[in-house]
């Protein structure tokens, strides 16, 4: 007779006990503990199933084996195509876009063979409608609305794809555990089947999901370590532009950045000069960023204004906050400036958020311009700023160079790099040295 062993798990973060508990000792949340039955004897006989591999014939893995888009940007975005048995986490707001590329994908892909698309939140007409609006027909793209987890790999069993959607993994669910689809033990079985069902059948597995209120995927942030890949799909409501960003990838470089743009048609590929618009007014400059191997010339706009109220207000777009207080700190110490009894708004233009430290000198440059209300003309600024005051050197300067001088700018304010020199190149070693630039050579920036 079958053992079965009970165990308690936190429906809210999934932590596990033999014993029930009126309050998760890891999330601190209450009456979360949701009871359900192990088999004991599955337990003991998952071993047994278990296939040794000799490394050297992993190592014989062709890369041009990938699934290949033909999309340059997506291509990129996995670190050259899909993985043979690639499980793929994407999140994104409602409504950001997320099933108008799944379906594009969907297409780029079915010129490899039969794709599967599991749609568990619309209807087979409600899917016909966006994919005659995607201009999307093709003969090997495949359409179920199941929800339960075992009825659709039964008919990945009948067609065989290379490729698989599931939209979204929080509608899916499993009849071997107890709650509702989209909990937390519901979402950790089914992505465990779906995760094994890619590993040993060698299908790449595409897994859409939802963000929540304070920016994280819902529910399968938990799931984020047991799959291949996550990407996270970005935009702002007021404009048209979406950015996917790569945050973890076992088979390419993580922190990958794609920009698209959303019409009527789908989404198609930007280049990175969308988010600069020019402007004469003080307060904007242009940087140049690295989101992981991809150069990107962003606009940062600053506001300085003089505070009316007892504490001085710190607002960053684009940006971490917490950013902006330390170089506003440094800025009114290294330069004895009153920054401290100014307000100070800074923006990212596009929606784009940046963490390359290269736009410190950027966002230090901009808060001087707006202060001074001086334009400072049509230069990029790029370059780490320290807590002393100093200019520090970045890396790939000379590929940010060459990626703004593309885009047709010509002159630069760096660090003090000794490899670097030209006509139009302004070195600075210190916040002292820009702000003398600034304040008495404003016509060599013009």
């Amino acid at each position: 007779m079958t053992k079965k062993k009970t165990v308690y798990v936190c429906d809210n973060c999934g932590y596990e006990s033999l014993k029930w508990f009126g309050k998760c000792p890891s999330c601190g949340a209450w009456d979360s503990a949701k009871e359900i039955k192990v088999s004991e004897d599955e337990k003991k006989n998952a071993g047994l199933s278990s296939r040794i591999f000799l490394l050297d014939d992993s190592l014989k893995i062709d890369e041009n084996k990938r699934l290949k888009s033909n999309d340059p940007e997506i291509d990129k975005l996995f670190g050259g195509g899909i993985v043979s048995g690639q499980v793929i986490l994407l999140g994104g707001e409602p409504g950001v876009g997320k099933s108008t590329l799944s379906l594009q994908l969907c297409k780029m892909l079915s010129k490899h063979g039969k794709v599967l698309y599991v749609s568990g939140e619309e209807s087979i007409e409600q899917i016909g409608l966006r994919s005659k609006r995607l201009n999307i027909s093709d003969s090997n793209l495949y359409v179920t609305t199941e929800n339960e987890i075992e009825s659709i790999f039964v008919a990945i069993n009948q067609i065989n794809p290379s490729f698989i959607v599931f939209d979204s993994i929080q509608t899916i669910f499993s009849n071997s555990v107890d709650g509702v689809p989209g909990g937390i033990l519901q979402i950790k079985t089914v992505v465990e089947k779906i995760r094994k069902l890619s590993k040993e059948k060698g299908i790449p597995s595409l897994l859409v999901a939802h963000v929540n209120k304070e920016g994280n995927i819902a529910g399968p942030k938990l799931v984020e370590h047991v799959v291949d890949t996550v990407i996270y799909f970005e935009g702002e409501k007021n404009t048209d532009f979406r950015i996917l960003r790569v945050l973890k990838n076992r088979f390419g470089p993580s922190g990958e950045l794609a920009i698209f743009q959303m019409l009527e048609e789908g989404l198609i590929p930007l280049k990175d000069r969308v988010f600069i618009e020019e402007s004469n007014m003080p307060g904007n400059v242009i940087s140049c960023v690295f989101e992981g191997t991809r150069p990107i010339l962003v606009q940062i706009q600053s506001l300085v204004s003089r505070d009316k109220i007892a504490t001085a207000r710190r607002i960053a777009h684009g940006i971490d906050v917490r950013k902006l207080i330390i170089l506003g700190a440094v800025i009114a110490k290294h330069l004895n400036l009153p920054i401290d009894s100014h307000d100070l708004y800074l923006n990212v233009s596009g929606g784009l958020k940046i963490t390359d430290p290269a736009s410190d000198l950027a966002i230090a440059s901009s808060i001087l311009s707006s202060l001074y209300n001086t334009f400072l003309g049509k230069v990029v600024i790029i370059g780490e700023v320290g807590l002393d005051g100093s200019v520090r050197r970045v890396r790939n300067i000379k590929k940010r160079i060459e990626n703004a001088k593309k885009s047709g700018y010509d002159r630069f304010i760096i660090p003090n790099v000794e490899d670097i020199n030209g006509e139009n190149i302004v070195k600075v070693s210190s916040l002292k040295q820009l702000n003398r630039i600034i304040l008495g050579s404003k016509e060599e920036l013009i």
